[in-house]
């Protein structure tokens, strides 16, 4: 085990102080904020451990830099329970969504609430196995935006506290060691990453897409044409941009060449037309516009392919992020529940009876996976619900706890991550 680089003997009080068997039971007891103890007691249940497996990895936030929502890990399926529950630091909040390596199981999360002049954001990890908080380093002063691993290197991404700026940092994915630090204008959104280059868009009055290589090397910083309010999305050709007017804008991935501008998303005069990340997979873009609609477009020119409106009436809820495999996309929408798209013309196949939420759904072998207010809930690949966890959520008053929950698929668990800090590793006792 690495040791923790800070505050060892506080962690060590926390993370290993009360271990509790829950065998068989149905949803964790777990200590909220309200009950005046701001981290929950960890707990470590050994039958669904048991099922965890070295398959599937979850490399940034929408599993790839495609941000195809997409792992080739097996969702939990019978006897379902939390195998694990962890909350790192003293009083942990704006949490990033979790990222799943071969061993590890990180986030980035903020402490001093009371101070955001002064927050600092950490490095959390904790082994995929056992829920064993090993690593805990300092990053900066200010917000977590998103993490991403890329084979040794894990690469953070953080706000400085006036948004005027922010950081971009390469850690020692062994150890956490800080390899080295970029400063750039202020992020759009987490990092993606594909073949060793890091790419990410910037905004207010930078409005550019920049790219880094593993060692810290600026690659090319190339302006767009408008601003960005997503993080992006890249494949090995291009990289790929959604605009508040609705517009994709893509670039050559290797030379920075702006490749086409055009309008993707419905216009809509109330809001930014694209608040949800595009995804990239297979030579198409899928695009989660402000109009209740899914939209697939060429990568090679931007022709749109299909449009399909997911939800029959317009509630003015921009949907999130698809989940794409290699034949269904899948949304997941407020008023409309889980919705199954064929990628081929863009019909809709099946939804789920029960109402959505706005967070991106997981996919994995055999079934779905999707945040749902105070509960994970999974499908098989079909309208047939397979389970329903309750997740416990603190009542503070803050809507974002309930709709920061993200969902990642990895080692057949499906990990939790909840903004307030806590992550809960999912399994199966069979």
């Amino acid at each position: 085990m690495v040791s923790l680089t800070r505050r060892h003997l506080l962690r060590q009080t926390v993370a290993g102080g009360s271990v509790l068997a829950l065998a068989g039971c149905t949803a964790p007891n777990v200590p909220g904020l309200s009950g005046g103890e701001s981290v929950p007691k960890p707990f470590t249940n050994d039958a669904y451990i048991a099922s965890y497996t070295t398959s599937g990895r979850w490399l940034m936030e929408g599993h790839d830099g495609g941000r195809t929502g997409y792992a080739a890990s097996t969702v939990p399926h019978g006897d379902v329970d939390v195998a694990w529950l962890r909350r790192p630091g003293n009083d942990p909040h704006g949490a990033t969504a979790p990222v799943v390596g071969p061993e590890r199981v990180y986030l980035a999360y903020v402490e001093s609430p009371d101070d955001a002049e002064h927050s600092v954001v950490y490095l959390a990890g904790f082994d995929a196995e056992s829920g064993e908080q090993q690593l805990d380093v300092q990053l900066e002063t200010g917000r977590a935006v998103g993490l991403a691993l890329a084979d040794d290197t894990l690469l953070a991404v953080t706000r400085g506290p006036d948004y005027e700026q922010a950081a971009l940092t390469a850690l020692a994915r062994d150890d956490g060691s800080i390899q080295w630090t970029e400063t750039i204008p202020d992020v759009t959104g987490s990092p993606a990453v594909v073949d060793r280059t890091c790419y990410l868009a910037t905004r207010d009055e930078d409005n550019a897409v920049y790219a880094y290589t593993l060692d810290g090397t600026q690659q090319w910083r190339t302006p767009i044409d408008g601003e960005c309010y997503t993080a992006i999305c890249a494949d090995h050709d291009g990289v790929y941009v959604g605009l508040t007017d609705g517009r994709i804008a893509a670039l050559d991935a290797t030379t920075s060449e702006r490749q086409w501008s055009k309008q993707i998303a419905t216009p809509d005069e109330c809001c930014p037309d694209i608040q949800g990340t595009p995804t990239v997979a297979e030579g198409r873009l899928y695009v989660p516009g402000i109009a209740e609609e899914l939209v697939a477009a060429d990568t090679a020119d931007g022709t749109v392919l299909w449009r399909t409106t997911v939800v029959d009436e317009d509630y003015g809820n921009a949907i999130p992020s698809p989940a794409v495999t290699g034949d269904t996309a899948y949304v997941n929408t407020y008023h409309g529940g889980l919705v199954a798209i064929d990628i081929s013309d863009g019909a809709i196949r099946w939804r789920s009876a029960e109402s959505g939420d706005n967070q991106p759904p997981a996919a994995g072998d055999g079934g779905v996976v999707v945040p749902r207010n105070d509960s994970v809930v999974a499908y098989e690949t079909s309208d047939s619900q397979a389970w329903n966890l309750e997740i416990t959520v603190p009542d503070i008053g803050m809507a974002g706890y309930i709709m920061d929950t993200e969902v990642t698929l990895a080692h057949g668990m499906c990990y939790v991550g909840i903004a307030d800090g806590r992550i809960y590793a999912i399994g199966a006792s069979e």
